[in-house]
């Protein structure tokens, strides 16, 4: 089990155990460059340098420092800081990042547009919501049978047959009756 003794490494307190570990790796490192390290010959100081920067080898504050110290000591020897190239942070500190930022300001410059846009989405659906309804209405009430009323248009055909056959049957008995026809 972790104690909290094993997450301080060099004053700096780590979040994990895996950090902690990654963070006493940079101390030897630096302990044996600051062994085998002539600070006398400043070429051979930027040379480690940049060496160290591209290969990546300090990942934590206690290699970063290191590094820092390297950029003050070069500094102070006469090299021109512009040969000395800034410590690379691969990561982010807090949640806000310039890319989120710049993010925010372009929808806020885009708002109005955005607005517009919205407002004539939602107009173009109310007007196709109102024609599907009213053709929905037109298909009830038409004459001709579609998917929507063919029950009962053919309910209305096969009772208008049943009347006309009926008035028909009718006419037939009425016309028996005055011509005394007996079926």
């Amino acid at each position: 089990m972790e104690t909290k003794d094993d997450l301080i490494v060099e004053g700096y307190k780590f979040a994990t155990l895996a950090d902690a570990e990654t963070a006493r790796q940079d101390a030897k490192r630096v302990k044996n460059l600051e062994d085998n390290l002539n600070y006398k010959k400043p070429q051979s100081v930027l040379a480690i340098y940049h060496k160290a920067l591209d290969t990546k080898i300090f990942q934590t504050p206690i290699g970063f420092a290191y590094l820092v110290r390297i950029q003050d000591h070069l500094k102070r020897c006469g090299i021109a800081e512009e040969n000395i190239r800034p410590v690379p942070l691969n990561m982010t500190f807090t949640n806000k990042t310039e890319a989120n930022r710049s993010i925010r300001r372009s929808i806020a410059a885009r708002k109005p547009e955005y607005i517009g846009r919205f407002a004539a989405s939602v107009c173009i659906n109310i007007i196709l919501i109102i024609m599907v309804a009213a053709m929905f209405a037109i298909s009830l009430n038409s004459d001709h049978p579609n998917i929507i009323n063919y029950r009962r248009a053919v309910i209305n055909e096969y009772s208008e047959w049943e009347q006309e056959l009926t008035e028909r049957e009718s006419a037939v008995r009425n016309a028996e009756r005055e011509y005394s026809i007996t079926p």
